[in-house]
């Protein structure tokens, strides 16, 4: 009954609403949209290639482009999201009953941080595939002691499903097995146990070697967060949309886990758990093409440790971890809330495209350097992404980056609007809020269509 009402709780908010408002999802949605009817359309044909390469960044792609073609892709999308968050309560399940060998009481509250600050940035790949690293890394604590065949083969089909779900996945579940295998090997000293433990971690090797060697060609480099952010990423697992709202759930959480860890029983897969933080600490913001790469160790370390927690439970661990809980539930409740609020915007600022022509391109300007600080902010310039559904749009803005997505624009976007061989490949301008100087720069060339609020819809003079 338990797993079944945090099931429940985890499904509401995906479908309480059209557009959930995670900042990069309706980009991954129009992304899959085009490649489910990109061989019919000779105007997707014209702007984008499809790339078959198993790239480490197609959870979302691999389950929703079939769907789309005998479901609408809203609700395509939302299957999806409920696949992902089922998962990785089952994983929660799963993972917390291997490590203690019983129902672990943590396995709500740890459940409930599905609603992370990654999902509500829209990064549903990685939350996948933390979900997928959580199921694979569950069956491995329950098959390491014999390891038969049958199971070893089935480890190497789970490592290759977390890699092609998201390259993040792949790393956790190694450094996790390695980290409790090498823990371990320091009692029982037989290497040849050990090798058989790990070896199947080597099925993906291939694979992510040579996406490595095509990355590493991709440019970008390495750029370190600062102490703040590295703080900040700490509290991802909690974090929602509004800055008090957060710090009084955090607060209760803490003073719950005051209470709760008096004191505990600390089993040793929490070491891996404690890797993951030490990797967190050390490793760079961005990554040549990677970006948030020390972010993304924070959630899986975060389920490791809390589910390698046994406290001795008296009234009031008791009592605490139900408070604790609550609180979760009730920030579910907000970030469903949220999401109506965003829904109704979204809407809105969908329904500019009304005036939008068949096949017509729109650019969309650039908003990074705005003052723009929270998710609940950024959601907007990407849901004209799915113009392509219902207006069969191309948006400048499309997920569709060589080497990381298997969609890729045959011509890159430009970014100077000043460029009249930029302009050439667009009919529209889409901005929100925009800086003085770039709006009228945007004046010089177009003539505002469709306004609402701060975002503007441009038609460009020809």
């Amino acid at each position: 009954m338990a797993i079944l009402l945090i099931a429940i709780t985890v499904a509401i908010p995906i479908w309480t609403v059209d557009y959930p408002g995670m900042v990069d999802y309706p980009n991954h949605l129009a992304r899959c949209y085009i490649l489910a009817h990109y061989h019919a359309s000779p105007f997707w044909q014209a702007r984008y290639l499809v790339v078959y390469d198993p790239l480490p960044n197609l959870a979302m792609d691999l389950i929703v482009v079939p769907l789309n073609h005998f479901l609408p892709i809203l609700v395509s999308g939302k299957i999806f999201l409920t696949l992902a968050a089922l998962l990785y309560v089952l994983g929660c399940v799963w993972l917390g009953s291997a490590i203690i060998g019983k129902w672990n009481w943590f396995v709500p509250f740890a459940s409930l941080t599905f609603y992370n600050s990654a999902l509500l940035y829209g990064f549903v790949n990685y939350v996948f595939g933390v979900a997928v690293f959580l199921c694979a890394f569950a069956f491995w604590m329950q098959s390491r002691a014999r390891m038969p065949s049958v199971r070893f083969v089935l480890c190497c089909v789970l490592s290759l499903v977390a890699y092609l779900s998201h390259l993040s996945a792949f790393i956790f579940l190694g450094v996790a097995c390695t980290t409790v295998a090498s823990m371990e090997w320091r009692r029982h000293r037989d290497t040849l146990l050990l090798v058989h433990q790990l070896a199947w971690l080597v099925c993906p090797v291939l694979l992510m070697a040579g996406f490595l060697r095509r990355a590493g060609k991709g440019g970008g480099g390495i750029d370190w967060s600062t102490i703040s952010e590295k703080a900040i990423y700490l509290f991802a697992p909690i974090r929602g949309y509004n800055l008090a709202f957060d710090a009084a759930t955090i607060a209760i959480v803490l003073i719950c886990a005051v209470v709760i860890l008096m004191p505990p029983k600390i089993h040793s897969v929490a070491a891996a758990g404690a890797v993951m933080f030490c990797l967190f600490l050390v490793t760079p913001k961005e990554l040549f093409t990677v970006s948030g790469a020390d972010a993304r160790y924070v959630i899986p370390a975060f389920l490791l440790v809390i589910l390698s927690i046994e406290p001795k439970w008296g009234q009031a661990q008791k009592a605490a971890l139900i408070v604790a809980t609550v609180a979760m539930v009730v920030r579910t409740a907000d970030i469903t809330a949220n999401w109506v609020d965003i829904d109704r915007r979204e809407r809105r600022v969908l329904q500019m495209g009304d005036i939008l022509p068949t096949n017509a391109s729109v650019f969309l300007v650039d908003t990074r350097q705005q003052p723009i600080l929270s998710k609940y902010d950024r959601v907007l310039p990407n849901v004209i992404n799915l113009w392509a559904v219902s207006r069969q749009v191309s948006v400048s803005g499309l997920f569709s980056r060589a080497g990381q997505q298997p969609l890729v624009a045959r011509q890159p976007p430009c970014a100077d609007l000043r460029s009249q061989v930029c302009l050439a490949s667009y009919n529209y301008i889409w901005t929100d809020n925009p800086l003085p100087v770039t709006e009228q720069l945007v004046r010089s060339v177009a003539d505002p269509a469709a306004v609402w609020e701060s975002v503007t819809l441009w038609k460009i003079r020809r």
